[in-house]
């Protein structure tokens, strides 16, 4: 059952989402419209006239989150959901943007390929990773073998499990060599290689002349309403923009009140004095603390949070006054002190039971370790029948350990002592050990925790809802939310909410309060939403659509810009004026300052920023040539070059090979999903649904 936990996890590593056969259920309340609301359209998106339907999304979603739950041992967060729903999402449409691209060129991932990949001479990554000795890394192709063979024979879950985990591969494999196929097929030509060494190696130094654009005073430029129209439509698609929501929202937090305070250290104190006439610490732990009763022995230097050191001069039984740390309360006993080493060395023989019935492997084991036991020779045996190949190499060493309760093969370790042979059962086989070597015993000890994190109360709950809905009620506006805010005192934050997002940032536990901002209008005000730690009270401040922005919102930005070009036109006629640096510096009391060493792959001068409209300018220059004024980011520059290192010798194989590498990272980071997503005819309704 190892390897089905290894297979499990990997296949969630493999694409973090395994397609899985499609559920068919009724979810009522999130895809049916409301009696006499708007209706919600039938499939969740449509990519290129295929649909995806909600029920298949879910499928799949619910899916993921049980795999992600399965292999990391816990509950799915709200952020967690998120981030898994999102990939999902990439993944159906990637299936179908990739999928039709596939199709047509014929690339397939045929059985025999398949078979390779699990049970050929070159497995797959994953399978090796599978199909390993956690413990030593070591493959073993008859696992894989032993494995399948037995298939048939496995639980029904099981084998649903290799089918997804093979369904993963062929998908990978499938991708790749589409991926490959593209790859092959890039190619710079000798003249663009030649260029972009050019352009990436040839310096430049230069002088220059600059005056900044604040040298004229924002008061001295008139914009006119027709200037900034005629600039906006004529500069139209520097105004483009993704659909988005500016927002700001008053928070409430829900934090323990004072009560609150007094009745936790009243619980502590009750605990305190039931503590100490407790017989059974680790079933009180259990029923009393936030966390479980930890059997461990630590030392000194590993106490657990919240005990001081003091208790350890304690008879066993001392339990210790309450202390409060972070906002949580810890009660501890002193329940054992021992004597024992800190970590312990051992080797072993494995006898594993994924080669061999368990009976046999157990009668072997009960061999080895009766003749060892009889002064037999361990490296010969271990040279003979050890199943875990990695440790033979290396005389049967396990390396150092811990001491770990509950652990079959820890705990064996370390009730024998350095010299001695001893045997443990677990989940690989049977494990003849002998104990190499212990550290110097210390004082260690078992301490049990009562500690509970002092919580905010029902009553307390409803007191900060009062407020926030209060607040909600009194704001119908931007202007009173503000002056609410601001009379109050209470806390402000601001977000954007981008295209298909389904939670502010920092409030995990948005989604209800996405929805409706998304439902909503400029200047609304929302109710009091729940958001786990708090309340949140929302008002949209901008609703922006996909596509050009009208000219009122970014009024501002249009402003600026026809000043700045106003300012470069007169800058520009000042310049113009004279011949030479040196006149130019003169006559309007600037200096003249050096760039050395610039490249076009590397616009930058130096103080100044990034400056590629004037870099671009002094590349096609020649060396002594002066330019005419250049309006730049920051202000208009008159440039003479003083030197000019052009490459005599353009290396074109390497220009390729950076190319190639380049071009090769960007496809594999999503460039061929991102431009099929980008060409495709891609209606997305996640926000009519999440």
């Amino acid at each position: 059952m190892a390897i089905i936990g290894k297979i499990r996890e990997k296949s969630t590593l493999v694409l973090i989402i395994i397609g899985g056969a499609i559920v068919a259920f009724v979810l009522s309340d999130l895809f049916s419209s409301s009696v006499g609301g708007p209706q919600r359209p039938i499939n969740l998106a449509e990519v290129n006239n295929q649909a995806i339907n909600p029920q298949e999304f879910e499928a799949r979603l619910q899916k993921a989150f049980d795999n992600y739950e399965q292999q990391a041992q816990q509950e799915l967060d709200e952020r967690t959901r998120s981030t898994i729903r999102e990939q999902v999402w990439t993944e159906m449409i990637s299936d179908i943007l990739l999928g039709d691209e596939m199709n047509e060129l014929g690339v397939k991932v045929t059985s025999k390929e398949l078979f390779d990949m699990v049970q050929g001479n070159q497995p797959h990554p994953q399978i090796r990773q599978a199909f390993s000795d956690p413990e030593t890394g070591q493959f073993n192709p008859s696992s894989v073998v032993n494995f399948l063979q037995s298939l048939e024979s496995r639980e029904p879950e099981v084998k649903q499990q290799w089918i997804e985990f093979e369904r993963a591969l062929k998908r990978n494999q499938h991708f790749d060599k589409y991926y490959a196929l593209i790859k092959k097929g890039l190619y710079l030509p000798a003249e663009l290689a030649k260029k972009a060494e050019q352009d990436n190696k040839t310096t430049i130094s230069f002088q220059y002349a600059f005056m900044p654009y604040n040298f004229i005073p924002d008061s001295t430029i008139e914009v006119s309403a027709s200037d900034m129209k005629t600039y906006y439509n004529n500069n139209k698609s520097d105004f483009e923009q993704k659909e988005s929501i500016r927002l700001s929202y008053a928070f409430f937090p829900v934090v323990p009140s004072e009560n609150d305070m007094e009745k936790a250290k009243e619980w502590a104190n009750s605990i305190y004095e039931k503590f100490q006439n407790s017989s059974n610490d680790s079933l009180f732990v259990n029923a009393n603390s936030d966390q479980r009763f930890n059997p461990v022995y630590l030392t000194e230097d590993r106490l657990p949070t919240g005990v001081d050191t003091s208790i350890l001069n304690k008879e066993v039984g001392f339990v210790s006054q309450p202390k409060l740390f972070n906002n949580t309360y810890y009660v501890a006993r002193l329940k054992n002190k021992k004597t024992a080493p800190d970590s312990t060395k051992a080797a072993h023989i494995l006898i594993s039971t994924q080669q061999r019935p368990e009976p046999e492997a157990e009668a072997l084991a009960d061999s080895l370790l009766e003749v060892l036991q009889g002064g037999g020779d361990f490296f010969e045996l271990l040279q003979a029948y050890s199943d875990d190949q990695a440790t033979v190499q290396d005389s049967g060493i396990i390396g150092w350990m811990v001491e770990i309760p509950g652990n079959p093969f820890n705990e064996a370790c370390y009730k024998a002592k350095p010299g001695e042979f001893t045997k443990a059962k677990t989940q690989f086989g049977y494990h003849v050990i002998q104990v190499k070597e212990q550290t110097p015993e210390v004082e260690k000890y078992q301490i049990a925790v009562v500690q509970r994190e002092i919580l905010p109360s029902k009553e307390t709950f409803a007191n900060v809802f009062n407020e926030a809905n209060g607040f909600s009620i009194d704001a119908n506006d931007p202007e009173s939310f503000n002056a609410l805010v601001n009379e109050k005192n209470i806390q402000k934050r601001s977000a954007n909410l981008t295209e298909n997002q389904t939670t502010i940032q920092g409030l995990p536990s948005s989604r209800e309060l996405v929805r409706w901002a998304r439902e909503s209008k400029e200047n609304d005000v929302s109710p009091a939403y729940d958001v786990d730690e708090g309340f949140a009270v929302v008002v949209l401040e901008s609703v922006n659509k996909k596509g050009i922005a009208p000219l009122e919102k970014v009024e501002s930005r249009v402003e600026f810009l026809v000043r700045q070009e106003k300012k470069a036109e007169q800058l520009s006629e000042k310049m113009r004026a004279y011949k030479t640096l040196g006149e130019l510096a003169s006559g309007l009391s600037i200096t003249v300052e050096k760039a050395e060493n610039v490249t076009f792959a590397s616009p930058s001068i130096p103080n100044l920023g990034l400056e590629p409209k004037v870099v671009g300018k002094a590349i096609s220059l020649e060396q002594g040539q002066m330019s005419v004024p250049i309006a730049g980011a920051s202000g208009v520059y008159v440039i003479n070059i003083t030197d000019k290192q052009a490459v005599q010798n353009p290396n074109i194989a390497q220009a390729r090979d950076v190319f190639q590498n380049e071009q090769s990272s960007r496809i594999d980071n999503g460039t061929v999903y991102n431009a099929l997503k980008e060409k495709a005819d891609l209606t997305d309704n996640r926000t009519k649904f999440y």
